[in-house]
């Protein structure tokens, strides 16, 4: 009977041990803007349980902005989401280009926490290394994405929401690999060199990546950050539409194929974003969507992400 016992012991642990080198399979979540995501019947399918929002830092002082976070905050609590939100410059008319002083930072961070007490996971600054070009307001203004001085002063912000988020999970630093990851690379060792503490948990979005089908930038990136703390895709996916490209609905399935690949091959990398489920308006110049923007029509790369495909990458 022992025997019998040993023999059955080992080959649960057979079944349930993971091959050299393979890691436990990280948890994948979505990055979407809109409340109505969680209330959609083909949301719940893709068995997602992780969700984020891109919010400006001082969402509390703009009623707009406070309306369609509250919104999005309420339907992702009522759909057993765990929320991640990720902060930016503000969206006020003439404060897009003008990042706050460590006190103002951290008067709104208190008071976000105080309204919104069950964010549990932080991202401290959104694609830090994406600048702002011209008076255009995509990006991040030129004082915190580039350079020691940049570095400076994310980690200024980080420990403010070390403070004021205790016992939450932080993601100080998220940078956007980009066609040419330099940049991007250059910022993580500008950071490493002030973060007090090392971060425990390093955010990308490795859209250039998954969307040329390779691993490239993500692995260089990784490197770079070094061995020391788990990895997150905040946000990744397949793009249908990049400014006035367009490539479809093939392609960005493929480049979902990628994005699992990717996942399943970096054990550092214990969790994904996929961006976005809702399609965006036919005059958008970005869309990621899983479905159209009508609602109700799956993409092609939506069965992707409800079966976990994997493909070459």
């Amino acid at each position: 009977m022992r025997r019998l016992l040993l023999s059955s012991l080992l080959v649960v642990l057979a079944l349930t041990a993971l091959p050299a080198g393979a890691s436990a399979a990280a948890s994948i979540g979505i990055s979407d803007q809109q409340a109505g995501t969680f209330v959609n019947p083909l949301y719940q399918p893709l068995k997602l349980k992780h969700a984020r929002y891109v919010a400006p830092y001082d969402v509390l002082d703009d009623s707009f902005q406070l309306e369609r976070f509250a919104g999005w905050y309420i339907a992702a609590l009522q759909a057993k989401q765990r929320i991640l939100v990720s902060f930016e410059h503000s969206r006020t008319e003439g404060k897009q280009q003008t990042l706050p002083t460590k006190g103002q930072f951290t008067i709104a961070m208190r008071k976000f926490r105080h309204a919104f007490p069950k964010v549990n996971e932080v991202n401290t600054w959104n694609e830090v290394n994406r600048c702002q070009v011209g008076s255009r307001t995509e990006g991040q203004p030129k004082g915190i994405c580039k350079g020691a001085k940049g570095a400076r002063l994310l980690n200024t912000y980080y420990g403010v929401t070390r403070r004021v988020f205790r016992g939450a999970k932080i993601i100080p630093l998220n940078v956007l690999d980009e066609r040419n990851p330099a940049p991007a690379i250059k910022y993580v060792k500008a950071f490493k060199k002030v973060a007090r503490p090392m971060p425990k948990i390093w955010g990308i979005h490795n859209y250039s990546d998954t969307n040329r089908f390779s691993q490239t930038r993500t692995k260089k990136i990784i490197k770079a950050i070094g061995t020391k703390g788990d990895v997150w895709l905040l946000e990744t996916g397949g793009q249908l539409k990049l400014g006035t490209r367009t490539f479809g609905e093939d392609k960005a399935a493929k480049a979902l194929k990628c994005m699992f690949s990717i996942v399943r091959k970096n054990k550092r990398i214990k969790r994904a974003y996929i961006y976005q489920f809702n399609g965006a308006a036919p005059d958008a110049t970005f869309d990621a969507g899983l479905i159209d923007f009508d609602g109700v029509t799956k993409r092609k790369g939506y069965d992707v992400v409800r079966k976990r495909q994997r493909g070459g990458c």
